[in-house]
């Protein structure tokens, strides 16, 4: 009997040969343990225990440690994945970053930072790899408007540079060799 490509159970848990980054993502994503409707991590209940008499120690009192800051939704951790993003193109310093993760998350962790600035750059590289035509597309347009720009301001060197790299992107035309050296 031939064994043929078996197709993965959607329901099973993903382990195994999953890359790293996908596997930190998903462990960002289902951080929170449990969720309301609107995706707000619910926080575990202080209720009085049942088999112990109400007095002093019941509820029993819980630690400021214990208690700490509830984990992020998935909604909260996409937010701060597509920010952390915005960061990465805005060619940020990581001091800056980590400074806007401690007053825009109230994460102070580097560890936890250097975790979404990865998670933010692999997806980064996935759309890229993605939507490469769309890319394109959009860096002919604005290269356009810069050639544009450069000939109203009648600097057609500039102009003509963008044309070269406009037709470069599209495949017009590839990049000039090195003449041969002369011997």
């Amino acid at each position: 009997m031939a064994a043929g490509p078996s197709t993965p159970d959607p329901q099973a848990p993903r382990t195994g040969g999953q890359d790293p980054a996908v596997a930190q993502l998903d462990e960002l994503r289902n951080a929170a343990p449990a969720e309301d409707a609107d995706g707000r991590p619910l926080l575990p209940s202080l209720g009085v225990d049942p088999s112990r008499p109400v007095g002093k120690g019941n509820p029993p009192r819980q630690r400021k440690k214990a208690l700490g800051m509830p984990r992020p939704s998935v909604m909260e951790v996409e937010r701060r994945l597509a920010e952390a993003q915005l960061w990465i193109a805005q060619r940020l310093p990581l001091l800056r970053i980590y400074e806007n993760a401690e007053q825009n998350w109230g994460v102070s962790n580097s560890r936890t930072v250097q975790r979404y600035l990865n998670a933010a750059r692999q997806r980064m590289v996935e759309d890229l790899i993605s939507n490469r035509l769309e890319h394109q597309a959009q860096h002919i347009y604005a290269l356009y408007d810069c050639a544009r720009r450069a000939m109203d301001a009648e600097q057609f060197s500039a102009a003509v540079g963008a044309f070269r790299v406009i037709a470069e992107i599209g495949g017009i035309l590839r990049a000039p060799l090195k003449p041969p050296e002369a011997r």
